[in-house]
């Protein structure tokens, strides 16, 4: 099941693990253009219960590669939310805001981060 979601637009939601991602976040960057220094893609939340490191763990997709995940705490809540509306297996579809990239002043490239536009998760 496919469960399309609409937050507020606050992208308030922190994608962690993307340190590790910063090549696949480049490419999708440049697929899907650049205006400023964040570009708003859809991002798909997918539940990967085989996780070894956590058996709740919500992995974030963009363009269908692995960009990283929700935070544990966001997991759990995101699970938990989903159960609450009756889909606890659902596929989430969602904004994403890809943020950095740009040149610094010393011509570094800085790092990408990714947020997420989803509602408010209930503790």
């Amino acid at each position: 099941m496919d469960l399309e979601i609409t937050g507020p637009g606050q992208f308030a939601v922190d994608v962690v693990g993307v340190s590790r991602r910063q090549d696949v976040l480049a490419a999708v960057v440049e697929r899907h253009g650049r205006s400023g220094r964040t570009v708003t893609v859809d991002a798909i939340l997918v539940l990967e219960d085989s996780n070894p490191h956590d058996a709740n763990a919500v992995r974030v997709e963009i363009d269908g590669a692995l960009i990283g995940y929700l935070s544990r705490d966001n997991a759990r809540r995101c699970r938990a939310d989903l159960a609450a509306a009756g889909q606890p297996r659902a596929t989430v579809r969602c904004k994403a805001r890809i943020v950095g990239g740009f040149e610094t002043s010393d011509g570094e490239r800085a790092h990408f981060g990714v947020r997420l536009d989803l509602p408010p998760m209930e503790g």
